[in-house]
């Protein structure tokens, strides 16, 4: 789908400082910024802003003639206030992309609207530059003074709303240098680009222009009113007539993130069902933002296997190639300490040589209340029904070479964290509904009742669990898995009060010291001893029980939660288990719209050590255990809509 974008011209007006004598070019007005000299051109450029139309689950659809890379969902148009243009930074280069000169930066921008998506502005650029490009010491003009075949062509480069550090990095790069190029935006860049919501722009794509053959050309282009036009016909029809086609096309620095209810019924999913009934409920109440990348360049830049080597400057993304991240190199050679040096939000706490999710972990994370981010006041997308929010902006990160890099320790990703609910008509004779519904609960995970799940299978209490593994049709794998191996397997059995005239019959636990059963039985005679409590939960997780304690955190109520870990799709190659170039990651412009449109079972438990799977900093993204589905779009301001199935 061929990307669509809004015009806006904007007229930079560039001013050269006195060269040598002979190199004057006079205008008609002086400029105090230029130490009072006449000497002054003019140019014109037109400047296309992101925007577009509309668009399911997505991957990159590749261009054709070279156009910029867009996503198979479509396109969504930017907010007015992501539109928003209050400054422009020209820089021109050579096609080796060394400096030739930039524009001189101004307390304010001279603009003039021209629709609701177009402006003008005034720049100036200085002499000494301009003049140094065309001198014979410079070797780019012949015996006459004219710039010799492929000299005249150069790389033009727009940043609207530059940060200061960004102006400070071209102020203060040298005539000549490629240095600047590569420059790299941090955490502070990236929270001044959306600050008031003018955000960070740069070229979406490489911008080819010509400039005129001779210094003195520049004589017809002294006024406002004739202007030298980087995207249009120069003295057309003359021996000077210089042509430059198109308008360069900016992309937003950032990527955004909008989420949906995806359930239908206030982000609740039936997860335990009877009699097609449902027994348990989760609600997802809070989404937190991971492992966002604190550093990106100033301009994309897109490489064969997302290394440096053989990179090109605002290339296109294709299906096939990778955008570069500034810690390709790191990602490459695999990071597996020290995340805090490359991420903010870090999904694991580190002390030491020990990374866990834990209370401080969660603490690291951007965390938010989906009432809120869903809430009356929250802003709604330019997308479809807005049944989407907008959430949050994101910084890119992307992860180079082998699939097997996109590990969960390095990718960007969204927590969700669920709480448990048994609905109002819920069968109340069900255990686990009596749980659910009980207002007597503390939040002591020692104390409170725990919950157990193996397979899909769910258990209040281990009472419960024995009482299964023992039924006569409990597969062996299950009843090894809680009984291990004992020898007095004929004996084994649950307790039962007395009916009738039939006696009280006293629980016999297995005898095999290794297995969960026996080591439950050892922590409930001497309940206070951790040892005990410990050991049993090891054995447990070591047979593949997952173990849900009770909780109170913050201001969320006494209950029971799970947590759900999406890792952000980029490009989805629908195929669950196997994962494809580029498939996990964020690429600035995009939009990834998230909703969550299928939960059928319990997601990983709050305390890592109760869970036989756990989230690991270098578990690959993608695995077979799916716990959700998401619905994700991504548009340029690339829709990508990801639906999130847990």
């Amino acid at each position: 789908m061929k990307r669509m974008w809004n015009y806006f011209a904007s007229i930079l007006v560039m001013g050269l400082l006195a060269g040598c004598s002979n190199d004057t070019l006079t205008g008609d007005d002086s400029d105090e910024n230029l130490n009072g000299s006449k000497d002054a051109v003019y140019m014109n450029v037109s400047v296309q802003l992101p925007a577009g139309g509309v668009g399911a689950r997505s991957k990159t659809d590749t261009p054709e003639n070279g156009d910029y890379g867009t996503s198979t969902s479509g396109t969504e148009v930017g907010q007015d206030k992501e539109n928003t243009v209050s400054e422009v930074l020209l820089v021109l280069a050579t096609t080796g992309d060394e400096l030739i000169a930039h524009s001189i930066t101004e307390t304010s921008e001279n603009m003039t609207n021209l629709s609701s998506t177009s402006f003008s502005t005034t720049k100036r650029i200085s002499k000494t530059s301009i003049a140094a490009y065309y001198s014979k010491e410079a070797g780019n003009t012949d015996a006459n003074g004219n710039l010799t075949t492929g000299k005249d062509e150069i790389h033009v480069y727009v940043f609207c709303n530059p940060t200061t550090v960004l102006k400070n990095l071209i102020d203060g790069a040298g005539v000549g240098t490629t240095a600047w190029r590569d420059g790299i935006a941090g955490r502070t860049e990236f929270d001044a680009a959306i600050t008031d919501k003018k955000f960070l722009m740069s070229n979406a794509v490489l911008a080819k222009k010509k400039l005129p053959k001779a210094l003195a050309d520049w004589n017809d282009y002294t006024t406002e009113n004739n202007a030298f036009n980087l995207s249009g016909p120069n003295n057309y029809g003359t021996d000077k007539e210089v042509v430059n086609n198109g308008a360069i096309r900016v992309e937003r620095s950032v990527a955004r993130f909008d989420f949906k209810d995806g359930s239908g019924k206030n982000n609740t999913y039936d997860v335990v069902m009877k009699n097609n009934k449902p027994l348990m409920q989760i609600q997802l109440q809070k989404m937190a933002l991971v492992n966002m990348s604190r550093n990106f360049y100033y301009l994309r830049r897109v490489s064969t296997n997302g290394l440096k080597d053989g990179w090109n400057i605002c290339g296109v993304e294709t299906s096939s190639n990778y955008v570069v991240d500034t810690d390709a190199a790191e990602k490459n050679e695999g990071i597996t300490s020290g995340f805090v040096t490359y991420f903010d939000y870090c999904l694991g706490h580190e002390e030491g040589t020990s990374w866990t999710i834990d209370q401080t972990a969660r603490g690291q994370w951007d965390t938010h209340d989906i009432s809120t981010v869903l809430g009356e006041n929250a802003p709604s997308d330019n997308y479809g029904s807005k049944e989407y929010k907008i959430w949050r902006y994101v910084a890119e990160n992307t992860i180079p070479g082998e699939t097997s890099n996109q590990k969960q320790g390095i990718t960007t990703g969204v927590v969700f964290k669920g709480r448990m609910i048994a609905p109002e008509d819920a069968d109340e004779t069900s255990s686990l509904v009596q749980l659910l519904k009980r207002t007597d609960l503390k939040g002591d995970p020692m104390l409170d009742p725990i919950l157990y799940t193996y397979l899909t299978n769910i258990y209040v209490t281990w009472k419960e669990v024995r009482a299964a593994a023992l039924d006569e049709n409990a597969s062996r794998e299950f009843y090894a898995a809680v009984f291990g191996n004992p020898s007095n397997a004929d004996k084994i059995c649950v307790e039962k009060a007395a009916e009738g005239d039939v006696e009280a019959v006293n629980a016999v636990y297995s005898n095999d010291p290794k297995s969960p059963d026996y080591l439950w039985s050892q922590w409930q005679a001497s309940a206070s001893n951790t040892t005990y409590w410990e050991s049993f939960r090891t054995a447990a997780v070591g047979s593949r029980f997952t173990i849900y304690q009770s909780s109170k955190e913050g201001s969320d109520p006494v209950g029971y939660y799970c947590y759900y870990y999406y890792w952000n799709r980029h490009n989805d190659n629908r195929d669950n288990g196997s994962m494809g170039p580029m498939e996990f990651g964020v690429v600035r412009n995009n939009v990834y719209k998230l909703a969550v449109t299928k939960i059928d079972r319990l997601g990983h438990p709050r305390i890592s050590d109760n869970d036989p799977d756990p989230i690991e900093p270098d578990e690959p993204d993608e695995k077979s255990d799916v716990y959700l589905t998401v619905s994700v779009e991504v548009l340029p301001w690339t829709v990508r809509i990801n639906n999130i199935e847990f």
